[in-house]
């Protein structure tokens, strides 16, 4: 893959809306409670419905109270208090479950406070925009036979062989963005060159990667750390195993419906290029088209730019060819005519 490549045209592939968690539950006790994507969303869809259920809190407390003291045996005072209670209760909880998690959302690992020192490495953050570029190119020239390497790790699915393989070389691997990066510019590359079964390869292994960092970023400690604990759990459990593969399923979809958009994405951007670097003529005709519908004489005199020879080529057609070719050269701009030479004897 060619170490330049705009990667930042592939933004966004995992932000789908009709599509499932990017992350498999590995380890529900120790990793996904903690992501942040889901830690936010869930954040504001809880505020969103707070605001509700105390709006509607308000709206029912109104209604009942109008019953007065005297009117709150009636049955529909004793349906409005029913519904108050239920409100109440909702609020009640969502209140208990926000203090159990933190007002900020965050959870800390008492076991990583007590092994974190004050110059241990922090966790592998989550970069954004321009931020995800800075240094790509560099660290493809430098590490681009490493990258291909640990992409033909995904033909064997040997799951011991691909942990040893980022026991030892995980510390390049697994810092900062680039090597995610160019494993999902790898994907959609094949998939959009048709192979699929490749694709599938590079899928499973860019999704080691991001479980690797997404480890780090839940547990705050480095990405490295995360290799031996997260691969063993793969090893010896069979439904963590069928947890990450269905992952890997999703998001190999994913990629195959992103690679459909932007190959017509791409297909568009040429054509509009094309169209740029070769406008219509004034006869609205493409000259390009037109161009390759030219008797080969005319084709190589417009190439060598020999007046004469596109002459000779021209009287050497009958009247009717030389008409319709030289308008159709006009109409495209491929051809100006000289108007105050007045109309050539072919136009007679």
């Amino acid at each position: 893959m060619p170490s330049g490549f705009d990667y930042s045209k592939w933004d966004n592939i995992e932000l789908s809306d009709d599509e499932a968690d990017v992350h498999p539950n590995i380890d529900k006790d120790s990793w996904f409670r903690h992501k942040h994507r889901d830690r936010v969303e869930n954040e504001e869809d809880t505020e969103k419905k707070r605001i509700q259920l105390e709006k509607k809190l308000t709206q029912l407390t109104k209604d009942y109270d109008a019953f007065g003291t005297a009117g709150k045996e009636h049955l529909k005072a004793q349906k409005l208090k029913k519904e108050i209670d239920e409100v109440q209760g909702q609020l009640d909880k969502m209140a208990r479950e926000k203090k159990l998690t933190g007002d900020s959302g965050k959870t800390v690992d008492s076991k990583t406070v007590v092994d974190a020192g004050k110059d241990s490495p922090g966790p592998e953050p989550r970069l954004q925009g321009e931020a995800v570029a800075e240094g790509y190119v560099d660290f493809v020239e430098e590490n681009e036979e490493l990258l291909e390497k640990y992409i033909s790790l995904g033909e064997e699915e040997d799951l011991e062989v691909v942990m040893n393989f980022m026991k030892e070389h995980g510390a390049k691997l697994l810092q900062g963005e680039h090597a995610e990066s160019y494993l999902l510019l790898d994907c959609l590359e094949k998939e959009m060159n048709g192979m699929h079964t490749e694709m599938l390869q590079s899928a499973r292994q860019f999704q080691f990667l991001s479980q690797l960092r997404e480890w780090s970023r839940a547990s705050a400690r480095p990405a490295r750390d995360s290799v031996y604990p997260i691969f063993s759990k793969l090893i010896e459990h069979e439904s963590t195993r069928e947890s990450f593969e269905d992952t890997v399923k999703q998001f190999a979809d994913r990629v195959a419906k992103r690679a459909v958009v932007k190959k017509k994405e791409m297909d568009a951007e040429m054509a509009a290029e094309s169209k740029s670097a070769n406008p219509i003529g004034p006869g609205g005709l493409d000259p390009m088209e037109v161009f390759g519908t030219l008797p080969k004489e005319m084709q190589e005199a417009f190439q060598s730019k020999d007046a004469q020879r596109l002459q000779a080529a021209v009287e050497a057609l009958s009247d009717e060819d030389a008409k319709y070719h030289l308008q159709r050269c006009e109409d495209s701009g491929l051809w100006v005519p000289n108007r105050e030479a007045g109309p050539p004897p072919y136009r007679g």
